[in-house]
């Protein structure tokens, strides 16, 4: 089987982020998909089970996702997509906004966002994915282009870390 076919998916790249009591984190992922539209649109988004967010979207039923633009620079996506929130605050030098759920939204660099609440939770192996009903959102820089996952590794020559759900344990990308 050639999974290089699994490249010709159209992935994008967002920060998600949540909050449980005093604990706070963030991560960077490119699988949320919109599986709805009318009412209440549904999402889904698969995050890393070894991720805090991880942890901290279970506890609070909550996550906001913010849609990254192709202005940020690999300082950020490394700052959210290669440090752990256990070990790091990654709000230090990050601009956001505490959003109506009361969990910070990252607006740096951020094209819109969403606020969602979790309203089931799949397992999938290393990941979880996570179904979701938006609750609000909002459009930070409509000038803004939405960061690509191909955009991310072919001009910025990012690489795909081993948590991520694109990750190809055998060829290490």
């Amino acid at each position: 089987m050639d999974n290089k076919v699994l490249f010709k998916l159209s992935y994008g790249m967002y920060i998600v982020s949540s909050k449980s009591g005093e604990k706070f984190s963030a991560c960077i992922v490119n699988t949320v998909t919109q599986i709805t539209a009318e009412n209440k649109p549904k999402l889904i988004v698969a995050i890393n089970k070894d991720n805090y967010t991880n942890s901290l979207v279970k506890e609070s039923k909550k996550i906001n996702i913010s849609i990254l633009s192709n202005k940020a620079d690999m300082l950020e996506i490394g700052r959210f997509g290669f440090r752990s929130g256990r070990d790091n605050n990654k709000l230090e030098g990050t601009e956001y906004k505490i959003g109506k759920n009361n969990i910070p939204i990252i607006t740096e660099n951020i094209v819109a966002y969403m606020e969602c609440d979790v309203i089931d939770i799949i397992d999938s192996g290393t990941h979880d994915l996570f179904v979701l009903e938006m609750q609000d959102g909002e459009f930070l820089d409509e000038a803004l282009t939405p960061m690509t996952y191909e955009y991310y590794h072919s001009v910025i020559k990012g690489k795909t870390p081993p948590k991520a759900s694109t990750y190809n344990k055998e060829k290490g990308e």
